[in-house]
């Protein structure tokens, strides 16, 4: 009679014997999940011990993974890695992608730099708890002799591993994620700064005689962009990326309206095609409408051709000799270069990075309008719940913050002349006079900061007189 055919995860009829040796040996069929049939055999002292032991045998081996044809227990970490970037590089190409090529980018490095050197040459089913911990805790003494503390590091390295073995757990080549219990320490907490209305003046100062000091040397001639793009971060808040990516037809400088800038892309680093612009915005919150203060639009001016075209970037990356411009913007690094040339000759040398005017734009608005407002000009998400989500239409146009930028560049320069005068007893113009009187008052509120921040004012509505606005005194502490 022919035995019966076994069904994936079925054994057959458990025999038991005694063995010459006087031990009980019970013994039975097993076809696995992927179809191929085994046997399984144990011992015991007695008939039902080797019974027993052979049934839990029978559950380890089919709770025992068996891979995929690209994936298998025996994969090495090393591989399960690459094959993780590679599929998530193919789903950055996606219409509405759940990733973008940037963040695979920086995952593909983070791997390459602290995952493969240590556990690449593993095999998927020598991974457990301790072995993952061990790693991360050499990642962290690693941190203690250098530089930094890669604490930072650890927890954004756990994170993409976690990520590779749960992609291992699809393809069954594990049954668990080890990476789960990892412990890593506690990231510090940000402690954002900011500017003063001083550091401001000067910044902005630097970076026109930076542009000055360039004249009549050998080379491509002054263009301006440097000043210019430091007053657009100061008036809007914008990540540098984002001012790089400006079009001139994003900007609006007509008489007949209000000035603003339109935000919908950012220039970003993508692995072999270099700094590029990006049609979108780091998150679709970022998309607004900014309302830009004087200073910024006398900026967006000096720069502006006589000819424009909408598709023309606002900060190109070339300017021929004829008046023309290539299509391409400046990259973000040729900013932060020129910055750095600019602090060295104000001997500022490290002073001012990009992303600390945006902090500086983000106080100012906080303290002046409140946070609602500084969080809705740098294009962050304002969470509203069920109703934000799926009621209400989002305005795309950013708070009006220009009045309150302007006085910080109006502040700062009144300080300045001040100064420069002898004194802010001189006799200054009206309007010299009350800005003087704003920075012996923002000099004189700092030691009382959080009293007066809890008393902001509302912002006045734009038009009003200056000399009806009471400031915010504390306004760089």
């Amino acid at each position: 009679m022919a035995r019966q055919r076994l069904k994936p995860g079925e054994h057959g009829k458990i025999f038991i014997y005694q063995t010459p040796g006087g031990q009980w040996r019970a013994k039975t069929r097993l076809r696995l999940m992927d179809g191929t049939e085994t046997q399984v055999s144990r011992v015991g002292r007695s008939a039902d011990a080797a019974r027993l032991n052979v049934q839990a045998a029978l559950a380890e081996r089919l709770d025992v993974p068996q891979g995929s044809g690209a994936l298998r227990p025996a994969s090495k970490v090393g591989l399960a890695a690459r094959q993780w970037i590679n599929e998530l590089r193919e789903q950055s190409t996606w219409p509405n992608p759940p990733i973008l090529p940037q963040t695979v980018d920086e995952y593909e490095r983070l791997l390459a730099n602290h995952l493969v050197p240590y556990l690449g040459k593993l095999r998927l089913n020598e991974l457990t708890p301790a072995v993952c911990q061990d790693w991360i805790n050499a990642l962290i003494q690693k941190g203690k002799s250098g530089p930094h503390d890669l604490v930072v590091t650890a927890a954004q390295v756990r994170g993409a591993f976690r990520q590779v073995l749960d992609r291992a757990i699809v393809h069954d080549a594990m049954r668990y994620n080890p990476a789960d219990k990892i412990t890593t320490p506690k990231r510090k907490q940000p402690d954002p700064k900011a500017l003063t209305v001083n550091d401001v003046y000067r910044l902005r100062r630097a970076v026109r005689d930076w542009e000055t000091s360039r004249k009549g040397r050998p080379g491509p001639k002054p263009t301006g962009h440097l000043p210019a793009a430091v007053d657009v971060m100061l008036g809007t808040g914008l990540r540098i990326g984002e001012v790089m990516s400006l079009l001139w037809g994003d900007v609006n400088l007509t008489e007949d309206g209000l000035p603003t800038i339109s935000v919908a892309s950012t220039m970003v680093d993508i692995k072999g095609q270099g700094t590029v612009r990006q049609a979108h915005t780091k998150t679709a919150a970022g998309r607004r409408t900014i309302i830009i203060p004087k200073f910024t639009v006398e900026a967006l001016k000096a720069i502006r051709p006589a000819t424009t075209t909408d598709d023309m970037p606002v900060f190109p990356a070339r300017r021929f000799k004829n008046g023309t411009v290539a299509l391409k913007p400046q990259t973000t690094h040729n900013v932060r270069r020129t910055l750095r040339d600019a602090l060295e000759l104000a001997k500022m040398p490290g002073e001012v990075h990009p992303h600390l005017l945006r902090s500086t734009v983000a106080t100012f608005v906080a303290r002046e309008q409140g946070v609602a407002d500084a969080a809705a000009l740098l294009g962050h998400k304002i969470n509203a719940g069920v109703t934000g989500r799926h009621y209400i239409e989002r305005l795309q146009l950013a708070p009006d913050t220009s009045e309150v930028l302007q006085a910080l560049i109006e502040i700062g320069e009144a300080e300045a002349r001040a100064e420069e005068s002898g004194g802010r007893e001189e006799d200054l113009s009206d309007d010299g006079a009350f800005r003087a009187n704003e920075v012996a008052g923002l000099t004189d509120g700092r030691a009382n900061s959080q009293n007066e921040a809890a008393q902001t004012p509302e912002a006045t509505p734009r038009g009003a007189a200056p000399s009806s606005r009471p400031r915010q005194r504390a306004l760089f502490d």
